[in-house]
């Protein structure tokens, strides 16, 4: 849904983490570390308020939604983006300053912390019968202490990617993908190394198969913590994390991380990890480009994807890679936050302007631009016939949902992201193994959120 996250580290900017930390792609906007205004809507006489986030790509639906609610309440609002490689880094600083938006983006990873300084109102008080109408996963993420602490905005799951031309050339059927790390061969792997090329045409495996000079890769293993990181454990049957800490390291968390780090070092089926550690993005350029025929991440890719193939060739979705445990999808989503601390004039507008971004109303721009599934549930069906004309089934994201991995959770759960992933991006590299990797990252990890 969004552009892609980091997590106060610059690992965490080059878009590392997945949505479980952000529900959105990588985000390299512009604005620099203050933000940059991105319009917003005018005309209003009761004041000004301002609305921060970090994902270009839903300016212009906010903007849509905000003209309305202008006309509506008479209260201007101002959208400021600043890009996700900031964002972190700037939000404690602006709460501690007073400079925080009037209502901003927040996602799991980091709500907890700003919700015990008492910096977020809670929805329930702000709109009382709002949970029904909102998705019930993205309110049990945001559901704390008795409180809500924001209102749903988009959500995503994960899903398969593919280049049509690509896998029916290779004779693979998405649909079938299935990993299992205890077993010498399976289906991934076969289908992986069929849609793999060097420069002459090779196949990993043939005799004479250049690793360095690969024209076309199977598909992306990196360290991407909602795509790849967050289903590839869940579907082995490995546990993410238990009452606020990390679990990862158990015998299933490590065979599947040494089996994702394979398809890239051992396999050769997958980029680099020199390339993905650095650009988040990198396996996505090389889908549109026509490199990767397999790409597993969510909707907040959709448009990218769809802008970045236009008429190049077809593409559609089938479900996420199964596992031994079946396929699983990484469930996240995005809200709107209101600013407790903000000026008492200001006070009345925010809870306006967070009723609004809870109605069908306000969220139908999110989903009529495609920007993602929309927190409202009578708004989805807007996002599913946005993709319908475009020729894409993204209904495979619903199906994916209901077979969900755990999120991130916790107070500290952004401090414990920020340690592991640099461990895990040595297991994806192939400097450590996830035998001694995998503990190290927990144990890390676990370290920085008991602060």
């Amino acid at each position: 849904m969004l552009n892609r996250r980091t997590l106060l580290s610059s690992f965490a900017a080059a878009g590392l983490l997945g949505t479980a930390a952000a529900c959105s792609p990588s985000s390299d906007t512009s604005g620099g570390s203050g933000g940059s205004d991105a319009g917003g809507s005018t005309g209003g006489d009761k004041g000004s308020l301002t609305f921060r986030l970090w994902d270009e790509n839903a300016v212009a639906a906010y903007e849509e939604s905000f003209t309305a609610f202008t006309e509506k309440t008479g209260w201007n609002v101002t959208i400021d983006v600043v890009p996700w490689a900031d964002y972190w880094t700037r939000l404690p600083l602006d709460v501690a300053s007073g400079d925080a938006a009037d209502v901003y983006w927040m996602n799991s990873a980091n709500y907890i912390q700003l919700k015990d300084s008492e910096a977020l109102l809670d929805i329930n008080e702000v709109v009382p019968d709002g949970a029904a109408q909102w998705e019930k996963s993205v309110v049990d993420l945001y559901t704390r202490d008795g409180g809500l602490w924001g209102v749903p905005q988009i959500w995503d799951s994960i899903a398969l990617f593919y280049n049509k031309a690509l896998v029916e050339e290779a004779g693979v059927d998405p649909s079938t993908l299935a990993f299992d790390p205890r077993a010498d061969s399976d289906t991934l792997r076969e289908a992986g190394a069929a849609l793999t090329l060097d420069g002459a045409g090779k196949h990993p495996g043939e005799d004479g198969f250049e690793v360095d000079s690969r024209e076309q890769f199977g598909i992306n293993s990196q360290a991407d913590r909602q795509a790849i990181i967050g289903p590839m454990l869940a579907a082995n049957g490995a546990e993410w994390q238990k009452d606020d800490k990390y679990v990862f390291a158990s015998p299933e968390g490590i065979e599947a991380f040494q089996y994702m780090a394979d398809l890239i070092n051992v396999q050769n089926i997958a980029p680099s990890a020199a390339d993905t550690n650095e650009n988040g993005d990198f396996t996505r350029d090389l889908f549109t480009q026509g490199k990767l025929a397999l790409f597993q991440s969510g909707p907040y890719n959709l448009l990218p994807v769809s802008d970045g193939v236009a008429d190049s060739f077809e593409w559609a979705l089938a479900a996420p890679v199964s596992g031994p445990e079946g396929p699983k999808s990484l469930v996240h989503g995005v809200v709107a936050v209101g600013n407790a601390k903000a000026d008492d004039d200001q006070q009345p507008g925010i809870k306006e302007l967070l009723t609004w971004l809870g109605s069908k109303e306000g969220q139908l721009p999110l989903a009529e631009k495609g920007v993602s599934f929309p927190g409202h549930v009578e708004a989805q069906e807007a996002f599913l016939a946005f993709w319908e004309k475009k020729g894409v089934d993204v209904s495979v994201f619903v199906d994916a949902a209901k077979n969900a991995a755990e999120a991130d959770t916790g107070a500290r759960a952004n401090d414990g992201l920020t340690a592991a992933i640099p461990v895990f991006q040595e297991v994806f590299i192939g400097r450590l193994t996830a035998e001694k990797g995998i503990p190290q990252a927990q144990e890390e990890g676990n370290a920085a959120m008991a602060g």
